[in-house]
């Protein structure tokens, strides 16, 4: 089967429904306490379901390893033809990250290999997605604090890395935002979707 003539705007709809149903579905499963992988799993399946139940055929899957590098997203959406073309990206953070109590890398961060491992700053260098895919996104699994106190930790966070940037948007979705950004070696700019899950 091939989709020649679909462009990622023809499904990014699909894909951000896809999601948000998933979300819906999966949350009676999500514990606070479990792994950032775990979660992502549990949503993963539910997002397959989902897509591949649907007429426009749309699968899901963890870990997006690309090939010579140990890049990878957490979760990708990909079409049911004869290379599985990748149309949508997912990266997933705790809010906050692991084992702090207030630090994030939501937006910028350094792991501990020297690496970049912020969620918007690895799009941001290319180093998620691609660049013909101007649509992507990130989950966030709020631990602690509101969903408000993130929302304004994360607008200063952009604000202070990436001014030239957009602050997360609310869209008419409850706890779903996006935001605009440019690809630090070239002027083009891309969209991030945000799907964020109180966990609290």
């Amino acid at each position: 089967m091939q989709f020649d003539n679909i462009t990622q705007y023809d499904y990014i709809e699909l894909v951000l429904n896809i999601i948000r149903q998933g979300i819906v579905q999966g949350m009676p499963r999500l514990e606070k306490h479990f792994k950032e992988s775990l979660k992502s799993q549990i949503l993963t399946e539910e997002f397959n379901i989902i897509g591949t139940s649907n007429p426009t055929w749309i699968g899901a899957d963890k870990e997006h390893i690309r090939d010579k590098s140990n890049k990878r997203e957490d979760i990708y959406f990909y079409l049911n033809d004869d290379n599985r073309t990748r149309i949508f990206f997912i990266e997933a953070k705790r809010l906050p990250k692991y084992q702090t109590k207030t630090e994030e890398e939501y937006v910028i961060g350094i792991s501990s290999t020297g690496v970049p491992s912020g969620g918007i700053q690895r799009y941001k260098l290319d180093d998620h997605g691609t660049k013909d895919i101007r649509h992507n996104g990130m989950i966030a699994y709020v631990e602690n604090k509101s969903i408000t106190e993130w929302e304004e930790i994360i607008n200063q966070s952009i604000l202070l890395y990436y001014p030239e940037d957009s602050s997360l948007i609310s869209s008419p979705y409850k706890n779903v935002y996006y935001s605009i950004h440019q690809y630090v070696s070239t002027d083009e700019h891309f969209t991030m979707h945000h799907f964020w899950i109180d966990l609290m």
